[in-house]
């Protein structure tokens, strides 16, 4: 016997001759002589680490899914713990463009196909890395069912789920007010921003005839409109009639809009409407058809290029305009603070008032609400079945408690952006024709991920792929019957009778008839999935 314990040499033995051995393979596990037929399921999928760093602490969690799987092995049952990598998108490309920043490069300079390979051959190396540690921690994995999320059949099915969800009308495509990192340059879902307070002035600014509290006065410049509570007996009698305001850049016309929502005690009880800044004024600007112009670009940066193309205006204010155009926005508001100083037009400041703002939830930056056109998927019919699975029991939680917290989270979800600004993940099967954009339409054709012949509108066959990828968490809200469904499976199809709204009932049913010797017949539904209570909505 060895003086020292060699841990390394006895747990790596062990393990190669537990996988050889194919203890980890239910259809191979030497305790099932029969195989998986006949034999109780159980199936886990691993929720698959990112594939772009080595394993953390909390991989460690692993743990009570493996003492799940082992048990329900020694049980007799045809047991499943299917692992796997994740390409986590917008993650993996920070943590990319971080490795470059220390060499001094940027993703900038690369073109898109360059830029996709090096995060490949980086995300490749450290999935390997992830892989062994998994092995090194004993975990009993499937490692003949491994998969990664960007695997060639994985892929397919995702865009065959997107297809499908557009041929039913769940996925469309709208310009709304998005939340936008310009530091990162992407935009994010609500679940991806956090709220921080923070002290900023809140500036009393003259508004023609009236006063208005702003923290953001650069954003004054692109107002639409001013509300007022119309139980407000100070302002109801104004409510349809438009003023002249004198403004940084000269006067303007503004009307009075109602909203039962403004704060009488909030300020003056007047609130500016920006519609392209602030998401609710976005909803008021729709509501009361009010243009939705913005100030503030893709590079968080102020842009009055609208201004300075005009004849016949003052040199003062073009002047002004020229001052404030391509600067960033704390720098721009110092400006214009000045300038309203200087015009008479702030009335005064208070320095200690606290609110809340959003930030990205990576880099810290402020949230810039942004108008933009992105693929969204409608909701509320989904969110309804999960809830309905939920309260007849289909889905278990434990801790019972965060059923309730479950429920919250899907009772409160807005359509979901799937839209992200990143050159890293699965690139939306969409195509725009180029012909009709020239006449002002806009003319998409959604496939499987071939490109159309020719546009379905026009007839012209110049056409151009959505630049866009996909949010990761599209694609990972597919992985259980993803992974399931591609192994054994070339050419999948869904049922053309069902709608993707019915796919939690009879769908899956149609689906198992179709492939009786899949995964997916015999584990899914999986039996349970573990995992943070902080990632609970995705």
């Amino acid at each position: 016997m060895d003086k020292v314990y060699k841990h390394q040499e006895v747990e790596k033995k062990w393990y190669d001759l537990w996988e050889k051995s194919g203890y980890f393979v239910p259809d191979k596990d030497p305790n099932l002589p029969a195989g998986k037929a006949g034999k109780k399921p159980f199936s886990v999928i691993l929720p698959p680490p990112n594939a772009n760093a080595d394993l953390h602490m909390g991989h460690t969690m692993y743990t009570v899914e493996d003492i799940m799987v082992r048990y329900h092995r020694m049980k007799g049952d045809a047991t499943l713990w299917l692992p796997g990598a994740d390409h986590a998108g917008f993650e993996t490309q920070y943590v990319f463009e971080k490795h470059l920043a220390k060499e001094g490069k940027s993703r900038f300079e690369y073109d898109r196909e360059t830029l996709y390979q090096m995060i490949w051959d980086f995300v490749q190396k450290n999935r390997g890395n992830m892989e062994h540690q998994l092995r090194r921690l004993g975990f009993s994995l499937d490692w003949t069912r491994n998969t990664f999320t960007l695997d060639p059949k994985i892929v397919e099915i995702v865009y065959k789920t997107f297809k499908k969800l557009y041929d039913d009308g769940i996925v469309y495509r709208s310009e709304r007010l998005v939340n936008y990192c310009t530091k990162d340059g992407t935009s994010f879902s609500d679940l991806e921003v956090n709220y921080v307070e923070r002290n900023d002035p809140l500036y009393f600014m003259k508004y023609g005839p009236f006063t208005i509290a702003t923290v953001r006065p650069e954003t004054k410049f692109r107002d639409t409109a001013l509300a007022v509570n119309p139980k407000d007996k100070r302002y109801k009698q104004h409510i349809g009639k438009t003023f002249d305001i004198q403004g940084l850049l000269g006067n303007v016309k503004m009307i009075i809009i109602p909203d039962e929502s403004v704060d009488p005690k909030f300020g003056t009880g007047i609130m500016k409407v920006t519609p392209a800044h602030d998401p609710h004024d976005f909803e008021l600007g729709k509501k009361f058809n009010l243009p939705v112009t913005p100030i503030i670009d893709f590079k968080g940066r102020m842009d009055f290029s609208w201004f300075m193309n005009k004849k016949d205006v003052p040199q003062k204010y073009l002047d002004r305009a020229k001052k404030y155009h391509g600067q960033k926005v704390l720098n721009a508001r110092k400006m214009m603070v000045e300038d309203l100083k200087e015009d008479g037009l702030l009335l005064k400041t208070d320095e200690k008032y606290v609110h809340r703002i959003g930030v990205c939830y990576k880099c810290g930056a402020v949230i810039e609400p942004l108008p933009m056109k992105q693929w969204y998927i409608k909701i509320e019919q989904l969110a309804d079945k999960a809830i309905d699975a939920i309260k007849k029991k289909k889905i278990k939680f434990v801790p019972k408690r965060f059923e309730k917290t479950a429920i919250r989270w899907l009772t409160n979800f807005h359509d979901w952006n799937i839209s992200r600004q990143i050159v890293w993940g699965i690139r939306i099967p969409a195509w725009k024709c180029l012909e009709c954009s020239k006449d002002g339409k806009e003319q998409w054709m959604v496939t499987s991920n071939e490109k159309p012949d020719k546009c379905t509108n026009c007839g012209g066959n110049n056409l151009q792929q959505d630049s866009d990828t996909f949010d990761t968490w599209f694609s990972s809200g597919q992985w259980p019957y993803a992974t399931l469904l591609s192994r054994e499976i070339s050419n999948f199809k869904f049922p053309r009778k069902n709608s993707m709204i019915e796919f939690s009932g009879q769908a899956i049913s149609n689906l198992k008839e179709k492939y009786v010797d899949s995964d997916f017949n015999y584990f899914y539904p999986t039996s349970v999935m573990e995992t943070g209570y902080d990632i609970l909505p995705w």
